[in-house]
């Protein structure tokens, strides 16, 4: 098994080879579920990490949802979905709706301000 490189920071934009989320042991305490995406950088793979919490607060299983195929003749990759999607999707798959965040009036806030009616 080869290390890939590490990245500190995705796009929702930008292509991504595969979405796993797993349970992995930490060196203190209780296991924990991570959620992996694989991106591309530089021609080659690095990988993300977001710690979602203790492996005990979820009841759906380890998944892995591919981004993109390699062609097993050429050695070629293609990449078929961005970062934003398989995180889509993999909200789906842990039946969790997508939060809906509330709209606000920026507008109206700032001249409800300027009128001394509100506060930011």
């Amino acid at each position: 098994m080869s290390l890939l490189p590490a990245t500190l920071e995705i796009s929702y934009d930008e292509p991504a080879f595969n979405l796993s989320e797993l349970i992995q042991p930490t060196p203190i305490g209780a296991p924990r579920r991570f959620q992996i995406i694989l991106v591309i950088r530089n021609d080659a793979l690095a990988e993300y990490r977001i710690d979602l919490g203790p492996a005990s607060a979820f009841t759906t299983p380890e998944f892995r949802i591919p981004g993109g195929v390699v062609d097993e003749i050429t050695g070629r990759g293609e990449i078929l979905h961005t970062v934003g999607e398989l995180k889509d999707i993999a909200i789906e798959m842990r039946g969790l709706a997508i939060p809906i965040v509330p709209t606000r009036d920026i507008w109206g806030d700032y001249y409800d301000q300027l009128n001394g009616k509100g506060s930011l």
